[in-house]
């Protein structure tokens, strides 16, 4: 499994496909065999779903300290 920790588009460049450009270039570069999680911003949730990933129902973490 890979866990995308970070993904980022500025706002003047997204709506141009290179956020889904990069998801899919990851997904060339892992294969078929490895599965790709991530957590959303609120606001990008729509993109996601749009590029076909599957929202999942919960997701669990313990906060950093200090």
């Amino acid at each position: 499994m890979c866990y995308v920790s970070e993904l980022a588009v500025s706002q003047s460049a997204q709506g141009v496909g290179i956020g889904k450009g990069l998801m899919d270039e990851a997904r060339r570069q892992l294969g078929p065999s490895v599965a790709i999680s991530l957590i959303s911003m609120p606001d990008a949730v729509g993109f996601y779903e749009r590029i076909g990933m599957k929202r999942m129902a919960d997701a669990f973490w313990f906060s950093r300290e200090g």
